[in-house]
């Protein structure tokens, strides 16, 4: 096998690597000042970016790409944590949402400072503003090449209690 043809694998390997270093990084700092996971975090932030503060639960599980049983049992984790609250449409009962908390909006706004700067200590500190930008490029292209690129899911949310 030509060392061309390798290039590829260890790209991947590479990049599976850093986001695994990565994100046990930030799950450390998130676990060590707010008693968070990286995925419960996330439920939060993106609950906390929308207007409502509520998502119904399969557009939750699509956003965190998870399971829909995954997500759920994520959900019924914070909602044991009173950071959030499960409520059925007035219009359905099928339909479930998560909704954020005053306890979990706050708790996003005193953790996300915290999360941006590890962001930027153990990920962004090693790349140049042009290496970042070709990279956010080049990994849409793989999502987009994939039929995963969404805007909800992939565009940048940043909390702040200005925005509350």
């Amino acid at each position: 096998m030509e060392t061309l043809e390798r290039e590829p694998l260890a790209v991947w390997l590479n990049l599976v690597q850093a986001q695994t270093v990565v994100a046990e990084a930030l799950e450390d700092r998130l676990q060590a000042s707010h008693g968070l996971s990286l995925p419960e975090h996330e439920v939060l932030v993106r609950l906390y970016s929308e207007p409502s503060r509520r998502l119904r639960m399969h557009v939750l599980a699509e956003l965190l790409l998870l399971s829909r049983s995954g997500a759920t049992r994520l959900v019924e984790r914070l909602v044991e944590r009173g950071l959030l609250t499960r409520g059925a449409a007035t219009s359905d009962r099928r339909v479930i949402y998560a909704v954020l908390t005053d306890e979990g909006a706050r708790i996003v706004e005193d953790s996300f400072p915290e999360f941006d700067r590890a962001v930027g200590e153990v990920f962004a500190a090693h790349l140049t503003s042009n290496e970042l930008a070709s990279l956010r490029r080049m990994l849409r292209k793989v999502l987009a090449g994939n039929g995963a690129w969404e805007d909800q899911r992939c565009n940048t949310v940043v909390p702040t209690r200005a925005s509350a």
